[in-house]
């Protein structure tokens, strides 16, 4: 079975989902294949919150990186700005100018790079709102964010976003563009791209066509009249001019190819086909693509629980002249910072030429290194700090008027991820450190990451799954080696201890492994297994000791009570004598003898067992075990073979039970046998030998000692003095908090030295009416009299009680006070009686 378990559990996690938002096949249903994927993405899903508990332990141990700055367009700056009246500021979205200014401020106050975490997929509606912030005779929106960027060439990187599910969106077809006019022939085609942006940015298809060495650059026209309009728009008057021909198409230029062209990165050691397949991309409309600038993804890709843990730094996109790998907004910034195009992966890590690396497995993804423990204030996220864009763009304006900048934003020296947490809730996502971390702090977590050259690196499939096979044998091992502490219940605490440490223990070294080696190895699927296998291993453990235990009990249950062949079989330390303070209760049916002779056997038999079931069955409920039957006797006793503090307690319990069901079969057995039963008790608490005795032919789990005598005398005593219940000292010491009782009388009972004080069991507290609280008060009254020697008052009260209670106690006390009244004790006389003294009968005395 640890084999089982090891395989199976192992085989789900070697088959371990994706980290990421790769295209999955289509569900199996109920199939195998689908109860296959159902359990995998099941254990996953548990390994994830493993992951997630790791991460934070780790981002408390951790600082915060102050790499990379959030400038957030948030909550208070949109306020802000509605509230302004300077051009476009109170507009939604911000006019392009104004954001181009902003990156172009950033820079000045020494941002190394500014990423724009912010989408531009269509052409600006604005105008140019400010003159101020774009010298030159600009009126186009997007031209004068275009220049604005092209001041800091280099420095700032746009956003793209990309969907891997869905139908693939295609570029629009040619069939409206008959005709072509060249507008350009370059040596390159890095210059030959710039040049197709510009026939790109008037909304026209692009042609690059190699020609020799060079590369030509078409534009695309719906006739001879447009064409020569073109060429002059684009500064090239009397261009040629031909007619599109059908093969022209290879060579068709959409903004999208154009993007690719700029964006796409090659690397070294990876192969493009395991990376996630792009269908769609959302990128930088025509104008604003080119100009120096850079490009990177900004879409975070969430696991199925819909927390993102990571992000994927490469991605793959498939055109008409192949497949082509784009890389994520940090990873690309690292590349300008790096000062290099050259990415190599190797050994599990992805190389930015010989300055950075970061984990990233085969399929472009890297688990992220979260910096914190928690979603910092703001919208830093993990990161040291952010700036509120109106502090960012309130600098542009003092600038522009020629004043003094107002904030100092302290970014020298680091990279700024301008993005956007105001509004849509599209900009917070679920992450292991908060429900609403922005996604432009994730951004700059991961580019901490790589400037760092850090992050988390998940174990091998094979190394997980040996992890999984050898806990399965752990927890098989352990179940075995551990069985024989089943036979106790602090054996079975002990047995599941040390599964508990087993499993502690790994949990440790995986934890270690995570916090000082940043090695994600597998944990719910290798506890699982050791469990597992435990649970199984320990059933058939189980039956083994069932095997002994029937045998133990098969031997013992012809001798004692199944329940103690139970305890019995469990801890046979049990069986062992030892001496231990117990209550005894003894207890016969009042008049059985007279009672027998009068009855059928069938009758006195049948009304005997159902007596008998009534006593026994009262008895356990209070936790008690029935020692023997003696003739119409019953004994049994509490606080072994479980031990009890409240022996006491439960035996008074017991008696009074054993009085309210008898009261309630009154009725039953008058009908059925023509005869009403009474019983009288015993209880008495002390010192005895609790243990199996007997001879070889049989022997009982039975308790000795001098309890036992006294509680069978405190039995018969009970017909001297009319009660039903009578109890000794030591029963009244440990169970008078919760039970009533009165002293009857001092009795010295034969071959004890020191009289015994008898008492009566009248109730519970507070369970008793006013007549037996007055009762108790008078016969209190009346028997101190009686020890004082008062007898003519204390017969006078007794009398009382005798009539107005009708209580047979203070009957035998007025025989005695009418004697000493005549006759008077002798001046030592204490109040004690002894055995042999008392009347037999309430009548004689």
């Amino acid at each position: 079975m640890a084999v089982f378990f090891g395989c199976v559990l192992g085989l789900l996690v070697y088959l371990r989902a994706p980290q990421h938002g790769a295209v999955r096949g289509e569900s199996s249903g109920w199939g195998p294949s689908g109860l296959v994927e159902g359990a995998r993405d099941w254990l996953e899903g548990l390994e994830r919150r493993t992951y997630d508990w790791r991460v934070l332990e780790l981002g408390a141990r951790s600082e915060r990186p102050d790499e990379a700055v959030v400038v957030a367009i948030d909550d208070e700056t949109l306020a802000e700005a509605r509230q302004d009246d300077r051009p476009g500021v109170a507009t939604q979205p911000w006019p392009r100018q104004l954001v181009g200014a902003m990156a172009h401020r950033l820079v000045e106050e020494g941002a190394l790079l500014v990423l724009l975490d912010l989408p531009f997929p269509e052409l600006s509606p604005n105008a140019c709102v400010n003159p101020k912030l774009s010298p030159g005779a600009i009126s186009s929106d997007d031209s004068a964010f275009r220049e604005l960027l092209e001041r800091e060439s280099g420095k700032a990187l746009l956003s793209f976003s990309w969907e891997s599910q869905g139908s693939r969106v295609m570029p629009p077809t040619s069939r409206l563009w008959p005709y072509r006019v060249k507008v350009g022939t370059f040596p390159s085609s890095s210059e030959a791209h710039a040049r197709a942006q510009s026939v790109l940015a008037v909304q026209r298809p692009a042609y690059v066509m190699p020609a020799g060495s060079q590369v030509e650059v078409w534009g695309a026209a719906t006739d001879e009249a447009d064409a020569r309009e073109l060429g002059s728009r684009l500064g090239v008057p009397g261009a040629a001019i031909e007619e599109r021909r059908a093969s022209d198409d290879t060579f068709r230029m959409g903004p999208t190819d154009l993007f690719v062209a700029l964006a796409e990165v090659h690397v070294e050691g990876l192969d493009p086909a395991r990376l996630v397949e792009v269908r769609q991309l959302q990128h930088p409309v025509a104008p604003l693509l080119g100009g120096g600038a850079g490009y990177g993804a900004a879409t975070l890709s969430a696991d199925p629980d819909g927390v993102v843990r990571g992000i994927p730094h490469l991605v793959a996109y498939t055109a008409r002249d192949g497949r082509h790998v784009l890389p994520s907004l940090p990873l690309a910034a690292a590349m300008r910072l790096a000062n290099t195009r050259v990415l190599r992966y190797a050994a599990g890590r992805l190389h930015v030429g010989d300055v950075y690396s970061v984990p990233m497995d085969a399929s472009g993804f890297s688990l992220m290194r979260w910096d914190a423990p928690t979603a910092g204030r703001g919208s830093r996220g993990s990161l040291s700090r952010s700036i509120r864009a109106w502090n960012v763009l309130l600098n542009v304006f003092d600038v522009a008027d020629e004043r003094p900048a107002r904030f100092d934003n302290d970014l020298e020296g680091r990279t700024v991820v301008l993005t956007r947490t105001a509004g849509e809730s599209g900009h917070l996502r679920h992450t292991p450190i908060g429900v609403e971390t922005p996604g432009g702090a994730i951004l700059g977590q991961a580019l901490a990451n790589i400037l760092r050259s850090e992050g988390i690196s998940r174990a091998p499939e094979d190394y997980d799954l040996g992890l999984t096979v050898g806990l399965a044998f752990l927890g098989a091992f352990l179940a075995l080696s551990l069985s024989f502490l089943l036979r106790s219940v602090r054996g079975v605490l002990l047995y599941l201890s040390g599964l508990g440490l087993a499993g502690a223990g790994y949990t440790a070294a995986a934890f270690y492994f995570f916090i000082e080696q940043r090695l994600w190895v597998a944990m719910a699927g290798p506890l699982l297994a050791m469990v597992g296998a435990f649970a199984v291993t320990t059933v058939y453990a189980f039956r083994n000791e069932q095997q002994i235990r029937d045998f133990v009990q098969m031997a013992l249950g012809r001798y004692v009570s199944p329940e103690v062949a139970r305890l019995v079989t469990r801890d046979l330390s049990l069986m062992r004598p030892e001496r231990r303070r117990m209550s005894v209760y003894v207890c016969d049916i009042e008049g059985f003898a007279r009672l027998s002779e009068g009855m059928k056997p069938e009758q006195l038999v049948s009304l005997f067992n159902e007596y008998l079931l009534e006593m026994a069955a009262v008895v356990r409920s209070t936790a008690g075990q029935v020692d023997k039957y003696i003739g119409d006797s019953v004994m049994a006793f509490w606080g072994a073979p479980v031990r009890t503090e409240r022996h006491a307690h439960l035996a008074c319990e017991a008696a009074l039970k054993m009085r309210a069901v008898l009261a309630d079969k009154q009725d039953a057995w008058e009908k059925k046998y023509g005869c009403r039963l009474s019983f009288r008790a015993g209880v008495d608490t002390g010192e005895v030998v609790v243990g199996d005795m007997g001879s070889e032919l049989k022997s009982n789990y039975t308790v000795l000692g001098d309890a036992v005598g006294l509680a069978a005398r405190l039995e018969s005593l009970n017909k001297v003095y009319g009660t039903y219940v009578l109890v000794g000292d030591g029963t009244v010491l440990l169970a008078g908090d919760n039970y009533v009782f009165r002293e009857v009388d001092r009795v010295r009972m034969k071959g004890r030295a020191e009289p015994l004080r008898v008492h009566e069991l009248m109730g519970r507290k507070g369970e008793l009416s006013t007549q037996q609280q007055e009762q108790l008060a008078l016969h209190a009254q009346a028997l101190t009299a009686y020890h004082q020697r008062h007898f003519a008052e204390a017969h006078a009260l007794f009398e009382r009680s005798a009539i107005t209670f009708k209580d047979p106690v203070s009957s035998v006390y007025m025989a005695r006070c009418a004697r000493y009244i005549v006759t008077a004790p002798p001046s030592d006389w204490d109040g004690v009686h002894g055995e042999d003294d008392v009347p037999s009968t309430p009548a004689a005395a």
